[in-house]
């Protein structure tokens, strides 16, 4: 694997000084791991004396306005032409919505991820490694004797990206992904000038009074099946209303719910808009992925996601029969 990396290592950079215009791009609805690589990427690229934009279909949420998230993106056109494209966190062309018209004009693709391998991007330089944390960490594998010679302010900005990654992944170190690669990275990120407790607080904690009001809602509301093993969060945009909440406001609920006695399955439904949900799926007992994959998705054996259309009630029937097969 690590050959294979190099390898990827020694295309990229001899295409980057090939192109004028080149875009880092992740999956719809970026999450910790893939807009924060994205962040450090770019920064890494800064430092090689190149310029690469990151474009995303929407704005971020603030939780990423510590590592200057909002200022340092571009929001899809339809104008937009890039002769290099690096995909992070992501390796199908589905996933990345809006943005799939990039694809289409690019002279050179690299893809980068650790996800469960799907149906890959057409004609693309690409990694993958399901055994790694995040993307975040995989682009640290890569890069981390060049990061080691930037200036510190960069270097300390790129360290803290990648933390975050891995915080988002492993859901602040308990997930069950979380392994002692992932540690021997973290200590190594630690010679940077990183705070983790405050990154912790900045990703993960700080959440307004109006999200906690929601979140409280959600709550109140769960669902459980036989005998508490399935577990049900729903968000519904009736709620994000009364809340005065937007989508991208609300992600990771099921983080709220983790570690429920008896629960061996977590789905959050969140409507994305009438009769649309986004799913995230989670488990330490069964293939969530699987499920995911049967609806368009996909992701990681434990921590799975996709969008399905149909009313709340006959979604939550089918995602319970796929589940009783499992269990």
């Amino acid at each position: 694997m690590k050959a294979e990396l190099q390898s990827l290592k020694e295309k990229l950079l001899k295409a980057l000084p090939k192109y004028r215009s080149i875009c880092i791009l992740t999956h719809k609805n970026p999450d910790g791991d893939g807009l924060c690589a994205a962040l450090a990427l770019q920064e890494i690229i800064a430092n090689l004396h190149y310029s690469a934009q990151i474009v995303v279909e929407k704005d971020v949420p603030e939780n990423y306005d510590f590592l200057e998230g909002s200022e340092r993106i571009k929001i899809f056109r339809d104008t937009m032409l890039f002769d290099l494209l690096i995909v992070l966190d992501c390796h199908e062309e589905e996933r990345l919505g809006k943005c799939i018209p990039l694809l289409r004009t690019a002279k050179e693709i690299f893809v980068i991820d650790h996800h469960i391998q799907q149906e890959l991007i057409p004609d693309a330089h690409v990694f993958i490694d399901a055994d790694t944390v995040s993307a975040g960490s995989i682009l640290f594998s890569m890069f981390e004797e060049e990061i080691t010679t930037f200036p510190k302010t960069s270097a300390d900005y790129i360290a803290a990206a990648i933390y975050t990654t891995i915080v988002n992944d492993t859901d602040n170190f308990i997930n069950m992904n979380t392994d002692t690669n992932t540690f021997v990275t973290c200590s190594k990120l630690m010679k940077y000038d990183i705070v983790p407790g405050k990154i912790t607080e900045d990703f993960l904690l700080s959440k307004p009074v109006n999200e906690m009001r929601f979140v409280g809602e959600a709550l109140a509301n769960i669902q459980t099946f036989d005998a508490d093993a399935i577990l049900f969060i729903v968000a519904t945009e009736t709620m994000l209303e009364r809340y005065d909440l937007l989508h991208k406001e609300i992600s990771k609920l099921t983080r709220w719910v983790k570690g429920v006695k008896n629960v061996k399955v977590v789905i959050s439904f969140q409507e994305v808009y009438h009769n649309r949900f986004r799913l995230s799926l989670r488990s330490n007992v069964i293939d969530v992925n699987k499920i995911a994959v049967k609806y368009g998705g996909g992701g990681h054996l434990k921590a799975s996601g996709c969008e399905i259309k149909g009313s709340l009630e006959e979604i939550q029937k089918q995602l319970l029969a796929d589940i009783r097969k499992q269990l």
